[in-house]
Parts: C-alpha cells; sequence; structure tokens
C-alpha cells in the first residue's frame, strides 16, 4: 500500500509499506492492505511504519489525523520526529519546566492543560529516542 506522512513544515515519509501501526484517539490502530476506508484522529504516541523484510521506521508523533482510503494512507500529522531526530538532553530540560508550570496551575485550566499537554509530547520523544 502506498502511504504518507506530511507534517506542516512538509513530507516525513512517502512510499510502500506493508503496515502501519499508530496511536489513535480511541487507542492503537493498525491498517494494512485491504483495510475499510477511514478517517480518524491521532494521538500522542508511537507510529511506525512496517516496510518489507523487517525494516521499520518509527516516529513520535503529537496528534493528527489518518486517512485511509484504496490503500493509500495518508498521515496528518502536528509533528512527526524520527529517533535521531530527538535532543534528549534538550528534551529532558522541557520535561522539567512543564512539570514545574504543572505545579504553577490548578487543575482544568487552559494552562494546566497545556503544560500537560506539553509533557505527554515530550515523555513520548523521550522514549522515543531512548528506544
Amino acid at each position: 500500500m502506498k502511504a504518507q506522512i506530511l507534517t506542516p513544515t512538509g513530507s516525513v515519509f512517502d512510499g510502500d509499506a506493508e503496515g502501519i501501526q499508530m496511536p489513535g484517539s480511541d487507542g492503537g490502530l493498525e491498517v494494512r492492505k485491504g483495510h475499510a476506508s477511514l478517517v480518524s484522529l491521532l494521538d500522542i504516541g508511537k507510529l511506525v511504519v512496517k516496510m518489507k523484510g523487517s525494516e521499520k521506521k518509527s516516529y513520535a508523533v503529537s496528534g493528527g489525523f489518518v486517512e485511509v482510503n484504496d490503500d493509500n494512507v495518508i498521515v496528518m500529522a502536528e509533528e512527526a520526529l524520527e529517533p535521531e531526530q530527538i535532543d534528549i538532553k534538550q528534551e529532558e530540560q522541557k520535561q522539567q519546566e512543564a512539570e514545574s508550570g504543572l505545579k504553577e496551575h490548578k487543575v482544568y485550566t487552559e494552562e494546566y492543560k497545556r503544560y500537560y499537554r506539553e509533557l505527554r509530547i515530550i515523555k513520548n520523544r523521550i522514549k522515543l529516542a531512548k528506544s
């Protein structure tokens, strides 16, 4: 099947894939050849493109959506970073800042929600970079 991963800054993957695992908004989602048409929101998590053989490409995604139609998969992600693009030390610094921000704001305020989401994104990046 044909797969594309697009972000606001451009295409990060465009090629053939045997399957794609991604974090759907309602849980993990895997698409393979012959999958029914769908449109789904993406959550923060790890997206894995399985190519021929045992080759895989992994990305840290931070939301977006996926469209599947006639063995064509288009992922529109807010960001999609490969492990080697992630600076763990920089992310750990951002993690400390986000954790401090959470402590300073009351639960369910807009600021709290923003820091909470940012912390989830940072932890996802760190986890992928360390794997």
